[in-house]
């Protein structure tokens, strides 16, 4: 199973571009509970600047046999 995951919390509110170390530490705890990451984009606004993640995760069902 895939599922797609949108990352957009920042440090603080006044702080446009999102908190890397919380995404860093999500990404570790999504792998720890099985989850493989398959890709992560970037999103920017008209500026240029990063304003959020997309990752791309799948997680595969064990066979029932």
């Amino acid at each position: 199973m895939r599922k797609i995951v949108h990352f957009s919390k920042t440090k603080n509110w006044f702080y446009t571009e999102p908190d890397l170390d919380l995404l860093n530490r999500q990404i570790a705890e999504i792998e720890s509970n099985g989850w493989n990451v398959i890709s992560v984009q970037s999103n920017c606004n008209f500026f240029g600047v990063t304003t959020s993640y997309t990752l791309l995760i799948d997680h595969e069902a064990e066979s029932a046999i």
